[in-house]
């Protein structure tokens, strides 16, 4: 791997200039050593959203509720959500060995390589799904802001999107910085969604992250195309 790729790993304001394809190639390449860097920095989300799915749908409901993990990599959100009861979740990660790890952990029932971004995924039928996660991905060089419309159109109304998000990236992220939080209130003031947001403490997204917020949008109309 190129050591411009290497150092983006941990340095996300290096992705800024990376094409989608670098940016699957650099995490490809981060697949078999990916478990152990989440434990090495204490990465929590996984833990924090399959909490609030816990709480937000009875335990006799959740086999039935289906769930789209977006940015999966190598599976912590199905291990939480399988532990829990969520038995219907599939996987979607732009980089293929990431999702070959996931895999064999036997917790997604389907893995779709494919990015979440302003592109309609063709694999996944409008209205399909009842909650979208995203733990990891809201970060420089993965989700972007022009992604919403393609989430609503994959989850029913009434359907979640729970995502978590540290502050420092809607601060410093060159694609959050003045447009995530006003794209939500915007959307929230038309009536597209409700939003719920939880404020998270230092440390509870992961050892040095600092604060952050855990987002659950509940979703009012079945589609909502809109320029960012």
């Amino acid at each position: 791997m190129a050591q411009r790729h290497k150092e983006a790993r941990f340095n996300p304001k290096l992705r800024s200039d990376m094409t989608p394809e670098e940016i699957a190639e650099m995490f490809d390449d981060f697949a078999d050593d990916y478990d152990e860097e989440v434990r090495a920095k204490g990465l929590r989300a996984h833990e924090i959203v399959g909490d609030f799915l816990a709480k937000i749908y009875p335990e006799s409901e959740r086999s039935s509720v289906k769930v789209l993990d977006v940015g999966a990599g190598t599976g912590f959100v199905g291990i939480k959500l399988k532990a829990l009861g969520f038995t219907y979740v599939d996987a979607l990660d732009p980089a293929q060995k990431m999702l070959d790890v996931a895999q064999n952990r036997n917790v997604y029932r389907r893995l779709i390589c494919a990015f979440m971004d302003k592109n309609r995924v063709e694999e996944i039928e409008t209205d399909f799904y009842d909650c979208i996660t995203a733990t990891a991905a809201f970060n420089e060089g993965l989700v972007p802001c022009n992604a919403f419309p393609q989430m609503i159109r994959i989850v029913k109304p009434g359907g979640r999107i729970v995502f978590t998000v540290p502050q420092k990236n809607i601060d410093n992220a060159i694609e959050y910085r003045g447009r995530l939080l006003p794209l939500i209130d915007k959307m929230a003031a038309e009536g597209v969604w409700e939003v719920t947001a939880i404020p998270l403490a230092d440390g509870q997204l992961a050892h040095s992250l600092g604060p952050g917020f855990l987002y659950s949008l509940k979703v009012n109309v079945s589609e909502k195309y809109f320029e960012i």
